[in-house]
């Protein structure tokens, strides 16, 4: 389970996270995907959300594989693969930590953006140096 990622974090299925088919909606996946990325850019990155550099998302795909239902445990690793110019790729997966289960792949193009000018920007040297130190598999 989570095998090349290092960055975890953990959540419980939340009771408005689960939809008329009584099990826990799409976007719930990529609101948990979001909420991991922005963590991880505040914690191994040093980007605060509320700070001039981070990311914009230039694009999303979800792989559900299993469905996850109310107050199950799941897990959601986060990891950067790849480095570009001005984009880069991070890939995720969710697992059921109560059955042990795979739930969800994704992957998500973003663009490092600076807020303060409004632009895409240059990934800077120090991301790079950050991640190839502290991913298990150092992105290219």
């Amino acid at each position: 389970m989570l095998e090349g990622y290092r960055y975890i974090d953990r959540f419980r299925v939340a009771f408005f996270e689960i939809d008329m088919l009584r099990h826990t909606n799409h976007i719930a996946y990529i609101r948990w995907t979001e909420t991991v990325r922005c963590a991880y850019f505040k914690e191994v990155l040093g980007e605060d959300i509320a700070g001039s550099r981070g990311c914009i998302a230039a694009r999303l795909e979800v792989d559900y594989r299993a469905p996850l239902e109310w107050m199950e445990a799941v897990a959601v690793g986060c990891r950067i693969s790849r480095f570009g110019n001005k984009s880069f790729d991070t890939e995720y997966e969710i697992w059921s930590e109560t059955n042990g289960i795979l739930a969800a792949t994704l992957f998500m193009k973003c663009v490092a953006y600076d807020y303060t000018i409004k632009k895409s920007i240059p990934i800077p040297d120090a991301w790079r140096k950050i991640v190839a130190d502290y991913e298990p598999l150092a992105a290219g």
